[in-house]
């Protein structure tokens, strides 16, 4: 059954204006936010060594909500790792964070990654948040010369050159169609399937990948064109699903890329052929599906509470951590990125410790022989120097009694000892 529940959202608004007034203040805004980072305040003890540590991701921008209670949560977690105790050079050590914001923008995170180093003199670079963000800002460390420890992006959209200085972790294109899969398998289709893909690095990952994986578990892939990133007409990219007579749609598009494009397929009519949609990026947190305000839809699960994973710093599990997100925030429905942005510090802390020293050359051969427990798996960098993590498979519902969204395990095959926590519901 189809459901569509219309709301204003005061948060939506906030947000557009807040994306507005990026786009006009530009990089003054983002030297602002350096200059004054409270997390850049230098710990108490004289005798104690300052390991500054440059953290570029969105706060701004059509990303904004990925990088939602991000600084906070990773103060929480730096807390911890400097509460667990860093040995530098044989003497201790603590993490000051500076952070600066991409504005979900190439060339801005680029900027931004070059001011920490030149101007803040950054020890070692961490970040996060969509390929819009990480690629940029390792590029810049690669030329530069300084570790940068990145996590989230799709591991084949981070690869795209070769990394001395840089790794990372996050999952591949293949764990993210297996989560797909799971749905499609449930929703009674004719294994006709439409692929959604910007004329970006993500997208075309996504269209070159997915024929191949659908022919080999039975579907067919079909590709209705690319689009540029930010459009907004559909028209076309509609109409030749319907030609294609695909009735599962899959792919990766932005939040607002997905809304308009949903609502023009529901225009159309063609909307009561699909029996199963699967989007990345679009509709991994609340925020975004509260804005999309679609029930039904499925997405790959980086981490929740239920991962059963704990920490290699300081032995804390995915329930404890959810719980301290809840603490640290107040929120109740807990992101997967809370995740990703404590196993970033998890990997910083190890690394550092490992190297005992802030040598670039020392910090990246500690970072090519890492092995660690994370709460978000094992972490291990293969030759190309990133590390692949399993998913789960979500699929967000409208709960008509509490009117509030919950996003359910529908499939959690890639990770042992995790259990789904309902069964796939149509749209």
């Amino acid at each position: 059954m189809k459901k569509k529940i219309m709301k204003i959202s005061a948060l939506l608004m906030s947000g557009l204006l807040a994306i507005s007034l990026a786009g006009f203040c530009g990089n003054t805004a983002v030297r602002a936010e350096e200059a004054s980072s409270a997390s850049e305040a230098e710990p108490s003890s004289g005798d104690t060594q300052v390991i500054k540590v440059g953290f570029v991701y969105p706060k701004t921008g059509v990303y904004a909500s990925f990088g939602e209670y991000t600084e906070e949560f990773t103060n929480f977690a730096v807390d911890k790792a400097n509460e667990a105790g860093i040995q530098i050079n044989g003497s201790s050590a603590k993490i000051s964070l500076i952070t600066a914001d991409s504005q979900s923008d190439p060339r801005e995170a680029e900027a931004a990654a070059k001011r920490l180093i030149e101007e803040k003199n950054v020890d070692i670079m961490i970040t996060s948040k969509t390929a819009d963000t990480t690629v940029p800002v390792s590029k810049i460390c690669e030329k530069k010369g300084v570790v940068c420890l990145s996590v989230d992006t799709p591991d084949e959209a981070w690869a795209v050159r070769p990394h001395k200085y840089s790794f990372h972790a996050g999952f591949n294109t293949e764990s993210e169609l297996t989560c797909f899969k799971a749905a499609w398998d449930e929703c009674g289709s004719s294994g006709r399937i439409g692929v959604l893909h910007a004329n970006d690095t993500e997208g075309s990952i996504m269209i070159n990948a997915a024929p191949d994986f659908a022919e080999a578990n039975g579907y067919t892939a079909y590709d209705p064109g690319v689009y540029q990133p930010g459009q907004t007409d559909f028209s076309n990219v509609i109409r030749n699903l319907k030609n294609q007579k695909v009735d599962i749609l899959t792919g990766v598009m932005t939040t607002d890329e997905f809304k308009n494009f949903y609502e023009q397929l529901e225009e159309d009519g063609y909307l009561s052929e699909i029996k199963c949609i699967t989007i990345a990026k679009a509709a991994l947190f609340e925020r975004d599906i509260e804005n999309i305000d679609v029930s039904g839809l499925c997405t790959e699960v980086w981490w929740n509470e239920d991962f059963p994973f704990a920490s290699s710093m300081d032995g804390m599990t995915s329930e404890e951590l959810a719980a301290q997100f809840e603490s640290v925030t107040g929120k109740t429905m807990i992101p997967a990125t809370a995740g990703y942005d404590y196993a970033n510090i998890e990997i910083l802390y190890a690394v550092l410790n490992a190297a005992g020293s802030l040598d670039a050359s020392a910090l990246a051969a500690a970072a090519k022989n890492l092995e660690i427990n994370t709460v978000i798996g094992p972490i291990k960098y293969n030759e190309h120097n990133y590390s692949e993590q399993p998913l789960a498979t979500g699929q967000w519902i409208y709960d008509t009694a509490s009117l509030g969204w919950k996003q359910e395990i529908i499939n959690a095959d890639q990770i042992e000892g995790m259990e789904p926590t309902g069964s796939y519901q149509p749209l």
